[in-house]
């Protein structure tokens, strides 16, 4: 009986340390490997693959960004006032919302043509539920501090095909994070 109990207690260390530590699991082994292969296999043009859509994809809401894509990290932040309002980036079907427990917080997934799906995280409040169609004109939510962040913003995922694509060759400009400047009196 005393393993049963120590493998319990090992198990919920182990789940507390990994939330703790700003890691959330991905299906798919590795998920680095796949986002990698991805990368190399096809060029990542926005020509190419804005093709796919009927419309130009839109940001979310205004910003800046703060955090960009890599193997790592599996999307973009797009940093912003709390309760900004977000929009979906294209016409799509909610296909997921809720909390997550391993640091995304409060998060929406939509479902766009193509086999594109977006995820956008860290919401302060969601206000769409599984299985609503919604346009660019909706709004998903607001953004929040939700999961593990250190300040208000929006992580966005695009998978096309289950595999992580950069969002930043498929949106429109993004300015980067304003860089601090020095006001000198004379």
């Amino acid at each position: 009986m005393v393993p049963v109990r120590w493998f319990r207690w090992l198990t919920l260390v182990f789940i507390i340390s990994f939330s703790l530590l700003g890691y959330y699991p991905t299906l798919g082994v590795p998920p680095i490997k796949k986002s990698f292969v991805f990368a190399q296999s096809k060029e990542q043009k926005a020509e190419v693959i804005s093709a796919s859509f009927s419309k130009p994809l839109a940001l979310p809401h205004p910003g800046y960004l703060s955090t960009r894509f890599s193997t790592w990290h599996p999307g973009i932040d797009i940093a912003s006032g709390l309760g900004m309002p977000i929009h979906p980036i294209i016409d799509g079907e909610v296909i997921d919302a809720g909390f997550d427990i391993f640091g995304l917080g409060n998060y929406v997934t939509l479902s766009h043509q193509n086999n594109f799906t977006s995820k956008y995280a860290h919401l302060g409040k969601i206000y769409v539920k599984k299985g609503d169609k919604l346009t660019t004109d909706n709004t998903l939510g607001e953004v929040g501090l939700t999961g593990h962040t250190s300040g208000p913003h929006t992580h966005l995922e695009i998978t096309h095909n289950g595999v992580y694509i950069d969002p930043l060759g498929l949106l429109p400009t993004l300015p980067d994070m304003p860089t601090a400047t020095t006001i000198v009196k004379k």
